[in-house]
Order: structure tokens, then C-alpha cells, then sequence
């Protein structure tokens, strides 16, 4: 049985599954550190996050401390919530703290610019422990007030997918397993790029129709890319949380992604964009995303018009009116 659990990252999401795991399993110790002093002291004094589910006031097992040592000791299962790009700086000042029979589990839905590497890829580098990644349609305010989800966890050890299996089974997390972590992870990244492109469609109000036009084209080519490196088809099915799930979530809910594409679509400039979701505490993955996905695509020779026409808005400066009211007379050739 596991007793106690560290969260590294106390932003949005990893504080949303903190408040889960905490309230849920109230004999589980639960760590949360974060390199925000702010935020570990707001946490500590009051109870409530400084700037994420403001109304939730943590429990007395959830245990806030700056101090990694302290948070990574004796864990069992160490969540790793920290941004895609910021990751590989984190596991270089933990790598000698985490427990070696913890199991690993991560949340970022990112590949890594300069590598094009996917999480566990990036994990491994540092780290032999057990690695798994969760995705699905979960809102992080959604999880933090305990409203009913689902996800799938990829992970190539099986004991460990049974372990975080038996972790979430009691939650409102519904929780199914694959083998196929490549699988999940490239689904988790790749639906963010999506969302992006429905967020800039909602920002020109040319409406749900086109939304779901654009949505269903680029998902071939994604699919498509996700398979060619190495995912199993069955993930990319429509009832995957890991795809489907999180792509109607954070194309059509309340996600950082789609909003990124929204202001995008409103005549805001990219770097303003980003510039006000960072005043926000809010990083949309998706940018870096469609980089790299559009220069994936090229690599290996694989159609790229709807990424592309996305990668020649968002990075290029195209004027995104012009650009999505062509993408009827693409054709699939």
C-alpha cells in the first residue's frame, strides 16, 4: 500500500491531483513541492493556493514544503507536474533525491524543444525508476473539485500500472492502463496544437462547424505522425481518453490551449499572448508544440496542411483570417 505520495510542481494541474489524492486517501501522506516560495508559503499559512482552485482549502495530509528532500524522502509515487520545458532542469536537481523504487508519473503533455524527446524519454535520462504518463479529458478544475473524469495511464510495467491503477480507482479519476506509453504521451502533446487551431477559429466567430472541420483534418495528420514514431493505433480510437477524451476537452472547455488560440484569433499577437497568460500562471504547451510537430512532419515526408497552415499563422505571422477561411478547398489527396 502506498503512504505517501510527492508532487513536484504545485501549479494548476498537479495541485488539482494533490487535492484529489490527498482528499481521497486520507492514511496517504501527500508532498506538494513546488520552486515557488509564494506559493508553498500562501499554502502553508492559509490553506488555499494563491492563484489556482482558490476555494479548495487543503487537507491535513496534503503537506506543502520547499524543501525537495523533504517532499522526495521514502515516496512510493512521485508526480512529476512540471512543465514540458522546465523538466529536464527539474530532474537534474532531483535525480539524486528520488527513491529508486518510486514509480514516476507524468503529467506534462509536451515533446521537448531542441529534442523533439517525449517525457519519459526525457525521465530516462536521468532516472531508471518505473515511468508512467496519465492524459485524458481532465479540466484541472474539474479534478481539484472532485468531478467525474477519465484518463488513461501508459506505462510499459505493468506493476506500476497496477499500482497507480488501485491509486486513482477509489477517486473520481476513472483510470484504464496501456502498455502504449508512446502512445499517450504523443496524444496528450499533439491535442494541444489542435486546440490551439479551434481556439483561433472561435476567436474569428466563424463557428462550430468549421471548428469541427479543422478539428477532424488535422487529427489525420497528427494520427498519422503518432504512429509512424511508434504508438499503437487503438490508442488513437475514439473512445481513447488519452485522444479523444482530452481533444474534446481542451478543443471545446476551458483549457489554456484553446484560449491561447482564441486571443490569437482575436488579433492579438503571439507574443502579447503569452505575455498575458504568463501574468496568469498559464504556459499553453501547444505552441512549442506545433514547431515541432510541423517539422516532424516534414521530416518524414507525411502531409502537413492543416499544421502547416497552424505553424504559418501562429510562428510565421500569416493573417489567421485568410488562412482558416482556405481550409474547405483543401484537398486529401
Amino acid at each position: 500500500m502506498v503512504k505517501k505520495i510527492a508532487v513536484v510542481g504545485a501549479g494548476a494541474f498537479g495541485y488539482a491531483l494533490a487535492l484529489l489524492l490527498s482528499k481521497t486517501h486520507s492514511e496517504i501522506q501527500v508532498y506538494a513541492y513546488d520552486v515557488i516560495e509564494e506559493v508553498i508559503t500562501t499554502l502553508q499559512e492559509t490553506k488555499h493556493h494563491p492563484y489556482f482552485h482558490k476555494d479548495c482549502e487543503i487537507s491535513s495530509n496534503l503537506i506543502p514544503t520547499s524543501d525537495k528532500e523533504e517532499g522526495l524522502k521514502d515516496a512510493e509515487v512521485v508526480l512529476l507536474a512540471v512543465p514540458a520545458q522546465y523538466l529536464r532542469g527539474a530532474l537534474e536537481s532531483l535525480k539524486d533525491l528520488v527513491p529508486q523504487e518510486a514509480i514516476l508519473l507524468n503529467v506534462s503533455k509536451a515533446l521537448e524543444k531542441g529534442t523533439n524527446k517525449r517525457m519519459s524519454e526525457v525521465i530516462s535520462e536521468f532516472l531508471s525508476n518505473p515511468t508512467a504518463t496519465i492524459s485524458g479529458g481532465m479540466l484541472a478544475g474539474d479534478v481539484a473539485h472532485g468531478l467525474p473524469v477519465g484518463a488513461d495511464i501508459g506505462c510499459t510495467d505493468e506493476h506500476a500500472l497496477k499500482v497507480l491503477k488501485d491509486l486513482f480507482t477509489p477517486t473520481t479519476v476513472h483510470v484504464e492502463t496501456t502498455i502504449d506509453i508512446i502512445g499517450v504521451e504523443f496524444a496528450g502533446a499533439f491535442k494541444n496544437l489542435i486546440a490551439i487551431g479551434g481556439g483561433i477559429i472561435d476567436g474569428l466567430k466563424f463557428g462550430t462547424s468549421t471548428k469541427a472541420f479543422f478539428i477532424t483534418q488535422s487529427l489525420r495528420e497528427v494520427e498519422l505522425l503518432a504512429i509512424t514514431l511508434g504508438a499503437k493505433k487503438k490508442t488513437f480510437h475514439t473512445a481513447s481518453n488519452a485522444w479523444m477524451g482530452d481533444l474534446m476537452t481542451t478543443c471545446f472547455g476551458d483549457s489554456r490551449n484553446r484560449l491561447f488560440g482564441e486571443m490569437i484569433g482575436q488579433g492579438n499577437s503571439v507574443e502579447d499572448v503569452i505575455k498575458t497568460l504568463a501574468e496568469q500562471k498559464k504556459h499553453a504547451e501547444g505552441y512549442v508544440t506545433i514547431k515541432l510537430v510541423n517539422e516532424l512532419l516534414e521530416q518524414h515526408n507525411l502531409k502537413r496542411d492543416f499544421v502547416g497552415l497552424l505553424y504559418r499563422v501562429v510562428y510565421e505571422g500569416a493573417n489567421a483570417k485568410e488562412e482558416f477561411s482556405k481550409i474547405s478547398l483543401i484537398q486529401n489527396n
